[in-house]
């Protein structure tokens, strides 16, 4: 569950350019959340191509997963049409020519066309999904995010010290956006892609906020039910 960093101020102006030809990077399995860091380690050259153009340009790239990841090895493999929009946020080129890149996913997209452009790597016209609030604003979400908190320190004992259960919930102390919380404590907590992508897919924050609270609670109520076992 150690997540959670400093996460840059991304600015929509700098990803809704991208989205006119997004850049992406499909993976299968994976689904990025926003406010996470994710390290990749980049070496088909298709791949390189992409990140090499992105670093020459607006270092933004998309990250969606791949439907079925018995297609993983073609060339177009079918794609989840919501996928995470990172910033390139730090890279470094080996000796071999491949790349280590960390990347910081800082919103939704939903995958509207591909393009044909001639590239090596795929690039789609996207849009960005924006968090959808009820009308009364994130005060009608009060009661999710308490249930939040507490589920989030009911996780402090029931992990160790390593697991950055600590930190996440300092940093939700100092967090304000409820649609924020909610990612940010999937992606620490939710490991099942399925789960995440359900996340990830819903723009109503009334909806993922008790989304990643049943799971926050079924993984408090495993972890309480092995530690009375093991007693």
């Amino acid at each position: 569950m150690d997540r959670e960093r400093g996460a840059p101020l991304i600015e929509k102006a700098v990803l809704a350019p991208a989205c006119a030809a997004l850049k992406v990077f499909p993976l299968p399995g994976v689904v990025l959340l926003p406010g996470a860091p994710a390290p990749f380690h980049v070496f088909e050259p298709r791949y390189r191509a992409l990140f090499e153009a992105a670093l020459a340009g607006d270092r933004v790239v998309a990250v969606p997963t791949i439907a079925d990841p018995a297609e993983a090895m073609s060339d177009r493999p079918e794609l989840l049409p919501v996928a995470g929009i990172c910033v390139i946020v730090g890279e470094q080129q080996n000796d071999d020519g491949s790349w280590g890149v960390l990347l910081h996913c800082a919103g939704r997209v939903a995958l509207l066309e591909e393009l044909e452009l001639g590239t090596p790597y795929r690039q789609f016209r996207a849009e960005l999904v924006e968090d959808l609030y009820p009308p009364a604003g994130s005060k009608a979400l009060q009661a999710d995010v308490e249930a939040l908190d507490q589920l989030c320190y009911k996780l402090i004992p029931l992990l160790p010290a390593e697991s950055g259960v600590s930190r996440l919930v300092e940093a939700l102390a100092r967090m304000k956006d409820p649609a924020a919380m909610a990612d940010l404590v999937a992606a620490a907590a939710i490991t099942e892609p399925r789960a995440r992508y359900r996340v990830l897919a819903e723009p109503q924050v009334a909806m993922r906020l008790k989304m990643v609270d049943g799971e926050l609670a079924a993984l408090v109520l495993m972890l309480s039910q092995g530690r009375g076992v093991r007693n």
